[in-house]
């Protein structure tokens, strides 16, 4: 910072400044008052105490006036407002849905009756289509989701001797049933579902398993000729107990 002296002592005679352009001297007087005053603002101009603007009076307009002095009254076209064409066009629909006709003629004329447009009935169309489409498409989804969850059941309950149970109510369902019923007994299970579900593929695997396996035989349940060992004599029958020589004729034969 460079510093600066202050002097308060008049300038000489022999300086240029103290002379005026014709070498005469200026006057050296100082002025007996030489602190600034500040000049006193008017009361009430900061922004808490100013006043506000009066408000100004709206211009008048002059009214135009006719020949005969009376004022001329502008008078606005109005508009055509836009409504229900005198038949409506054909409405779009989304691919694979088509309106019953009947229905469809009851609901042009309710937009008659609320005089909407082209555009504005097909909006409603729009939302009719998507809401209908998706009620409709609602209940098979859901049956498709209870088919997955059904198969998965069926694999978690049976493990891996699921394959092998339906082929053994397979082959039970063609030894027991004639073939027609069979076909129509197949059907059934896909139409309803029921071939899904865990609970009837087990009870059908329980009562079919004697078609598979054959029935259960208890011991002595047999003849007594059956329960003999390999090799044991065989005794002869009624006819050859009676005729034994038409035995001896048969075998030599």
């Amino acid at each position: 910072m460079t510093d600066m002296t202050v002097t308060t002592e008049p300038p000489q005679g022999n300086q240029p400044e103290v002379r005026e352009l014709d070498g005469t001297l200026k006057d050296q007087s100082i002025p007996e008052n030489t602190t600034p005053t500040l000049e006193k603002k008017p009361e009430g101009q900061s922004f808490l105490t100013q006043k506000s603007p009066e408000p100004k009076e709206p211009e008048k307009v002059e009214p135009k006036l006719d020949a005969d002095g009376k004022p001329i009254v502008e008078s606005k076209k109005e508009e055509p407002v836009a409504g229900a064409p005198e038949k409506y066009a054909d409405f779009k629909v989304p691919e694979g849905f088509k309106f019953d006709d009947k229905a469809l003629g009851e609901a042009q004329a309710t937009f008659k009756e609320l005089n909407l447009t082209q555009d504005q009935a097909q909006k409603l169309i729009d939302t009719y289509s998507k809401v209908g489409r998706e009620a409709t498409e609602a209940p098979y989804k859901a049956w498709a989701n209870l088919q997955k969850e059904w198969m998965s059941d069926i694999a978690d309950r049976f493990g891996s001797k699921s394959e092998a149970i339906r082929t053994d109510i397979s082959k039970a369902i063609d030894s027991a049933l004639p073939p027609s019923l069979a076909r129509s007994f197949r059907s059934a299970l896909d139409l309803t579902g029921a071939g899904s579900n865990p609970d009837v593929v087990e009870a059908l695997s329980i009562m079919f398993k004697p078609f598979v396996e054959g029935p259960s035989i208890r011991p002595g349940g047999l003849s007594p000729e059956a329960n003999k060992p390999p090799g044991a004599p065989v005794a002869p029958s009624l006819a050859e107990a009676l005729y034994p020589h038409l035995v001896g004729n048969r075998g030599g034969s």
